[in-house]
């Protein structure tokens, strides 16, 4: 059995997603059925994880009546989780998708104390000192409320403890995470273009910008190209990894499945290349399902053999 992978999901929700073919504003729509499920990208990789045969511990804070539900649909589902519980509500998103693949989100905030952050940075600790832990993985946005260097201050007490740290945030959050070096960071363009103060179009001032974060000490650096695909960066290579061409049903928690692609490919021992290729394959096939990381395996496998990876010149 490979290590586990802890996902932390700082910000928690409740997502419900509708798929709406003829949403428009003002207009009113019908519709059979939409999917309600735990939310929040660490939750969003926690289930991709799972289904790509890793073994996910979910973490996070949760409060209220709605985390209650989040907590329970976790636990009833069958996977793994120890929270982080706070005096207030986990926030709920809703998530349309129109006939075009096109998804329209509105998130709430989310709000804690400071001493919530500590607490979730505590429990996340003695938990990856407490088990074989082969990644922890920070997902999403910081609630407000959470203390101004979050999540630095998580990353650097747990990289003091030995541990691999991954980052998927975007804004101050990241620009955080970069100052204290994780292990890895997992980006889009647009992401890492606003922090380092770059143009996302101009794709060479993006690479060597990546560049420069390895060579300041971070070890992985994976930017995703939304349906082109993805690259991924060490200090020795330069992959990019390109899927086949689809026609998307919902591209919400694409992003989340390249990072489980990812993590778990090399949790199990894959190298770059293959961890990258599985990636690529687990976020383009989630973009054919909705409600978030519910795609089918032996699907993800049919686009997985679709996948080209190619070593590109640093």
């Amino acid at each position: 059995m490979t290590d586990k992978i802890i996902c932390v999901t700082p910000n928690a929700a409740l997502d419900r997603t509708l798929v709406v073919p003829d949403f428009a504003v003002g207009h009113i729509s019908r519709i059979k059925r939409g999917v309600v499920v735990p939310g929040g990208k660490g939750l969003n990789m926690m289930r991709a994880v799972k289904i790509l045969g890793g073994h996910p511990l979910s973490m996070g804070l949760l409060g209220g009546h709605t985390g209650r539900m989040v907590a329970a649909m976790v636990r009833e589902a069958g996977y793994e989780a120890e929270w982080t519980w706070f005096e207030g509500e986990t926030r709920t998103c809703t998530i349309i998708a129109n006939a075009d693949g096109v998804s329209t989100v509105i998130n709430e905030s989310g709000q804690v104390g400071r001493s919530d952050w500590r607490a979730l940075a505590d429990d996340v600790c003695r938990v990856a000192e407490s088990q074989k832990v082969s990644a922890i993985c920070f997902c999403g946005s910081v609630p407000e409320g959470a203390p101004a260097d979050a999540p630095a201050d998580a990353v650097q007490r747990l990289k003091a403890l030995g541990k691999r740290v991954w980052i998927d945030t975007s804004g101050r959050a990241l620009s955080n995470a970069i100052a204290a070096k994780p292990f890895a960071i997992k980006v889009n363009a647009e992401e890492l273009a606003a922090v380092m103060k770059l143009n996302a179009q101009k794709r060479t001032e993006v690479i060597d910008a990546a560049k420069d974060l390895l060579d300041d000490g971070i070890q992985i650096l994976v930017i995703s190209l939304g349906a082109e695909g993805a690259l991924l960066f060490t200090k020795d290579i330069f992959l990019k990894a390109t899927p086949p061409r689809i026609r998307p049903v919902d591209p919400i928690a694409s992003g989340d499945c390249l990072h489980a692609g990812i993590v778990t490919a090399l949790a199990r021992g894959d190298s770059h290349a293959q961890a990258i290729r599985s990636g690529v394959a687990a976020g383009t096939v989630n973009a054919l399902y909705a409600g978030g990381a519910q795609f089918d395996y032996n699907h993800y496998l049919g686009i997985l053999s679709e996948t080209r990876v190619e070593y590109l010149s640093s």
